[in-house]
């Protein structure tokens, strides 16, 4: 059988599997399920890498992971986010044209990202910093910015939406230094998507 299966990668192919249930769930209407599903999607793509590199592995299961984790990324934070947008918005010029831009630019990130890795020798060394806006970063964006609906009436977050998406794609590509969250960041980072889980289960709309 082709492929890696082994605790190394699991974490990514159920990010991959969260990430799905949230298109689902969004094209049935069920919003505040599918944000939830997309939250714990980018909760398991910043566990995934800690967790593979505590596992012993070939050189063929390293590049796999990182191969994996880039097509699973694809998934994870640049179609979700496309279903997203277009869902609240609808087939608009302003929502196509920043679904497209959003994919392109996403796309270009994660080569870019492929490419530096591929460069750094010891690919169990983690980085430091990342240049450009991680596309993993789509998680929190969205899953506040989605928020305004709450507060503003269709044809105004279909703009804010759009936006946001726009925005979100320019920092993908702009080469500028992100440095990546420590200990502390982590915990930031699950305390604030907990919160963000307890307040769309609270709408479920």
């Amino acid at each position: 059988m082709i492929g890696k299966w082994n605790k190394s990668v699991i974490v990514t192919y159920v990010g991959m599997l969260l990430a799905v249930a949230a298109m689902i769930l969004f094209m049935e209407d069920k919003m505040s399920y599918g944000m939830m599903c997309f939250m714990a999607a980018g909760i398991c793509d910043m566990f995934d890498g800690t967790i593979a590199r505590m596992c012993k592995r070939t050189d063929e299961e390293k590049n796999f992971g990182i191969q994996l984790d880039s097509l699973a990324d694809v998934i994870d934070f640049i179609a979700v986010p496309v279903v997203l947008v277009t869902k609240v918005c609808g087939i608009q010029w302003y929502s196509v044209a920043s679904c497209a831009l959003y994919s392109v630019f996403g796309i270009a990130r994660l080569a870019y990202f492929n490419v530096c890795q591929e460069e750094n020798e010891d690919k169990d060394s983690p980085i430091k910093y990342y240049i450009g806006l991680p596309v993993t970063y789509a998680a929190l964006i969205f899953s506040v910015s989605y928020l305004a609906v709450l507060w503003f009436d269709m044809e105004v977050t279909g703009y804010i939406q759009s936006g946001v998406m726009a925005l979100t794609a320019v920092l993908y590509i702009l080469k500028i230094k992100v440095i990546k969250p420590g200990k502390i960041g982590y915990i930031f980072f699950l305390l604030l998507a907990i919160f963000m889980f307890v307040l769309y289960f609270a709408l479920r709309r």
